[in-house]
């Protein structure tokens, strides 16, 4: 496992947006039993109870990739090790949730626009075009949020440079958001099988109830709902934790500025 700076790694390069989700979700598997000796605390914690504990993970996962963006190599860190760091980087990443649970609503409602033609008729093909304009106009945000976690910019000035970077690379934004959106929601859906069968089991005996049969579920079977819940939780958490290096390169790709030297001899 690579916690040393025998090979390092420079964040902060000019790639494209599928370098950036390739070899970004690599490294944060190959990584991924050192950062989950990281952060299984709030990990678990956030399973159990996503809120307040969501806010303790995200500190721990912005603080390993200041780490990362800083050294080049994921350190062998423990969380005792990283207080300071995640104390230092808890104010930022709050607000980053704080943003997300504000722009959730808009694009689940730009979702729901997106379904129109599927469930309602063709004649509804505006909707698509409804979604992607929502779609669009959330994307400076997006990369608002990579600012707020992985720099010490002023928030003031992480509302502006974020803005001009998004509407700068708007094309490659909205390719790398949507690509990686669907990847990490096939992920999610995979992982919430379990859930779904539960869910579905439950809605199944529960019609046959209104028909008059009788509910006859094992005494455990609610322990199982609550593990199958847990486990996607907990698929979705892992998801975060790996694609969140991806979302670090695309961080890097859109603030690398070439060096000087660089710029005069070419």
């Amino acid at each position: 496992m690579e916690t040393t700076g025998e090979n390092l790694f420079q964040v902060k390069k000019e790639r494209s947006y599928i370098s950036c989700i390739l070899k970004g979700n690599s490294y944060g598997f190959k990584h991924l039993g050192l950062l989950l000796r990281y952060t299984w605390p709030s990990l678990i914690l956030t399973i159990i109870l996503p809120l307040p504990f969501v806010f303790l993970f995200a500190a721990q996962v912005d603080a390993i990739l200041r780490k990362w963006i800083e050294l080049g190599y994921l350190p062998n860190v423990t969380l005792k090790s990283m207080r300071r760091d995640i104390e230092r980087c808890a104010s930022r990443s709050a607000i980053n949730i704080l943003i997300g649970m504000a722009i959730l609503p808009i694009l689940f409602c730009g979702v729901g626009f997106l379904a129109l033609p599927i469930f309602m008729g063709w004649k509804y093909l505006w909707g698509v075009l409804v979604f992607l304009l929502i779609f669009i106009l959330s994307l400076p945000m997006a990369v608002v949020i990579m600012q707020i976690g992985y720099s010490d910019t002023p928030m003031k000035e992480c509302f502006r440079s974020g803005f001009r970077l998004a509407f700068k690379n708007l094309g490659s934004v909205f390719a790398f958001e949507f690509l990686s959106t669907l990847l990490g929601g096939i992920i999610v859906t995979l992982g919430g099988i379990p859930y779904q069968v539960a869910i579905a089991v439950c809605m199944h005996a529960y019609k046959g109830y209104q028909m008059g049969d009788v509910l006859d579920f094992p005494l455990l079977y609610p322990l199982l709902v609550f593990l199958a819940l847990y486990i996607l939780i907990a698929v979705g958490l892992v998801t975060i934790l790996i694609f969140s290096f991806s979302r670090c390169l695309m961080w890097g790709n859109l603030v690398y500025e070439v060096p000087a030297e660089a710029e005069a001899n070419s």
